[in-house]
């Protein structure tokens, strides 16, 4: 059962670290900032959080 839980844990921690793979830290940042805290406050980190600076500047290109 625990290792049910640890393989659960661990796939969130993967999810948040590919949603956050476009901004300053990355995959791996996230996925290890998930690690170390839950997978639900890296998620909010990521809400607040910035994007990375080709989608940046992609979006300044985009804009009037």
């Amino acid at each position: 059962m625990l290792v049910v839980i640890v393989v659960l844990y661990l796939l969130a921690c993967a999810v948040t670290g590919f949603m956050g793979r476009n901004t300053v830290i990355g995959f791996l940042g996230h996925f290890f900032l998930s690690v170390l805290i839950t997978p639900v406050f890296d998620f909010l980190i990521q809400v607040v959080g910035r994007p990375n600076r080709d989608i940046r500047r992609k979006l300044e290109e985009i804009e009037p």
